[in-house]
């Protein structure tokens, strides 16, 4: 057993470089194909514009989004053409990491606490777990909380309590792992245990 598991009975996962292999860069770059060169870039490794938040915490339609998305364009782009530029940073979910929850289910409660939106979710459902004759997410972990359905977001600290006061769980036997240091933080504030995985690899070294 990893010595961060001792002492520990439930297992909060992020899901983007945890779970789910990105490419960040890949949407920034595909955003970018769609706008004009004198657009001011709305999406990039380091920043987002406020209607992502909005979108990921359900404050927003999809359709809403879209057209926000299309106010900053010169030409017509298609629903199609927005939502395939913000799923290009989703790659693949690895087999041998949902083997891992898997496994880790035998012994541990594991949950999924995201910042997400719909159409992420829908993709990851429709193109990523199929290839794993899986059809949601609820299929690999217990329990799963996306930020666009519970209307909150990390790292805010009413994101780590929504789960932990809808579970009862003990923080002190909670480990939270995610790629993000301000998520981490907040998790770490709350005594919730933490794990900051730099490296998305390094999450096979848990089991």
């Amino acid at each position: 057993m990893n010595e961060i598991l001792r002492g520990i009975k439930n297992i909060i996962f992020d899901l983007g470089e945890v779970i789910v292999d990105l490419d960040i860069l890949a949407t920034e770059r595909a955003f970018n194909a769609l706008l004009p060169a004198t657009s001011n870039s709305i999406y990039s490794y380091t920043s987002q514009a406020p209607i992502f938040d909005l979108l990921e915490i359900g404050k927003v339609s999809q359709q809403q989004f879209r057209d926000e998305f299309r106010k900053h364009s010169d030409s017509d782009i298609t629903d199609a053409q927005i939502d395939d530029a913000w799923n290009a940073m989703l790659i693949r979910i690895p087999e041998r990491k949902i083997q891992l929850v898997q496994n880790l289910r035998l012994n541990y409660k594991t949950f999924v606490l995201s910042n997400t939106n719909k159409i992420h979710i829908d993709f990851v459902n429709a193109k990523l777990l199929p290839s794993h004759q899986l059809k949601d997410l609820n299929e690999i972990f217990d329990f799963v909380y996306l930020s666009h359905e519970i209307g909150e977001r990390k790292p805010n600290a009413a994101a780590f309590n929504y789960v932990i006061e809808k579970h009862q769980l003990e923080p002190q036997a909670t480990l939270f792992i995610d790629d993000k240091f301000e998520n981490i933080e907040t998790a770490a504030k709350l005594g919730i245990q933490t794990w900051h995985l730099i490296n998305r690899e390094a999450l096979y070294d848990l089991y």
